[in-house]
């Protein structure tokens, strides 16, 4: 089974929304994060540009819960 994930952007940031300044829009922290517990894992995985592709066996029918 193949899973592929990406994170973005959304809504509008606290600061800007009350007239402050506006920080950088990057989700450069967030994608590190995820992309470390994907790599502390264990499993085969593949980062690009758009996603982050992890790859683990399928459940048999019936033991997914």
């Amino acid at each position: 089974m193949l899973l592929a994930f990406s994170v973005a952007p959304s809504g509008q940031p606290a600061s800007a929304a009350n007239g402050g300044p506006t920080p950088d829009a990057s989700v450069h922290d967030a994608v590190a994060a995820a992309v470390k517990i994907v790599r502390e894992s264990g499993l085969p995985n593949h980062t690009d540009s758009m996603f982050t592709t992890i790859e683990g066996a399928s459940a048999p029918k019936g033991d997914m819960k």
